[in-house]
């Protein structure tokens, strides 16, 4: 199968594009505008494994007109910050809601699937942040309580499900540019019967990630230990939650969608590493500290950032039952990976990160 994997300098794309070719035998091309500051960097490993890239930006329908043969579309394209959002909107909406709609329409120019990145994002901050919730010595948790009347696609043991709503304006900017992009794969599976399956994605990290404060907080924790950079904590004293899925395993779970598209198409899942890959930034800074053997004083601001989501695990048995899939990697398994690799390439972490 000839597979277009587009934002694929990225981290994930970059990652994805080297299983597809190297342990599943595909033929891969990336399509790339290297925006991200050092996405360039992942172009020799891309090379080194015959996976053909194309500097190429999917919010231009002409950047599309040179690929031929493509069989599928892994459309991990997207502005990705939370946080840039607020102060240019229409860059937002551009990448991750009118770049989706050129991907869909490339898709259905061709009659060929889609699966797409989507994110947890596309549920509303305050509606999360309302759930029952208590707060325990090193985190916070959802309060497992009987509720008068149960909250749809909420679960104090499981998390959030597919079934949450998505109504509300506390999205972010870069969650409302998600959901629209979300809801226009969905609205194509059904107009226009193109294969997609919705991916809604929570906290994805792994070795290999080049991580900042805005993306990626798992590896810049580490990171900010080993280079000796400031870590300041917004809101919440340090308690807020989320879940962690390890790219072994968004790899493993894309393995056993591929051949299963048309099967589930139009279909939505929440992916993510559940309650057991669950972690506060206390408890991180303190596994970071005992591996790096380096301590440090965390700066606090009383106020979260704007929509943060103050607790959020992601409830992934429907998408567990529906691949016989399931997270493998734990917090500990991971945290060791990203702390080998990231002393293994400090230099290369100062220039790219720093």
């Amino acid at each position: 199968m000839h597979i277009l994997v587009t934002g694929g300098a990225g981290f994930i794309g970059s990652q994805l594009a080297t299983w597809l070719r190297c342990y599943q035998g595909h033929a891969v091309t990336v399509l790339d505008n290297l925006v991200r500051r050092g996405s360039e960097e992942n172009l020799p490993q891309l090379k080194a494994h015959d996976i053909k890239f194309i500097h190429g930006d999917v919010r231009r329908r002409e950047d599309f007109h040179g690929l031929r043969n493509i069989e599928l579309v892994c459309d991990c394209a997207a502005q990705a910050s939370v946080v840039t959002g607020y102060a240019n909107p229409t860059f937002d909406l551009q990448n991750n809601a009118f770049g989706a709609i050129e991907v869909l329409e490339f898709a259905r120019e061709r009659e060929i699937p889609v699966i797409f990145w989507s994110t947890n994002r596309v549920y509303p901050a305050h509606r999360i942040n309302n759930l029952p919730i208590e707060e325990l010595p090193t985190r916070l948790s959802f309060k497992d309580r009987r509720l008068l009347e149960p909250i749809r696609g909420f679960d104090a043991k499981f998390g959030i499900s597919e079934k949450f709503t998505v109504d509300g304006g506390t999205h972010s900017i870069y969650g409302l540019s998600k959901l629209m992009a979300d809801l226009a794969c969905q609205e194509y599976a059904q107009a226009y019967g193109i294969p997609v399956i919705i991916n809604r994605f929570g906290v994805v990290s792994g070795s290999g990630q080049f991580g900042h404060a805005d993306q990626g907080f798992l590896v810049w924790w580490v990171i900010a230990h080993l280079l000796g950079q400031p870590l300041v904590i917004h809101g919440h004293d340090g308690k807020q939650v989320r879940d962690v899925l390890f790219i072994e395993d968004l790899l493993a779970l894309i393995d056993k969608q591929v051949p299963r598209i048309h099967e589930f198409a139009g279909q939505v899942f929440n992916v993510g590493g559940g309650a057991a890959n669950a972690i506060s930034l206390l408890e991180l800074t303190a596994k970071v500290q005992e591996r790096t053997k380096v301590k440090m004083n965390l700066g606090y601001l009383q106020e979260p950032r704007p929509n943060d989501l103050k607790l959020y695990w992601t409830d992934h048995r429907r998408v567990s039952a529906a691949f016989a899939w399931q997270p493998r990697v734990t917090i500990d398994e991971g945290l060791d990976r990203i702390v080998e690799w990231a002393q293994e390439n400090l230099e290369t972490l100062r220039r790219r990160c720093l």
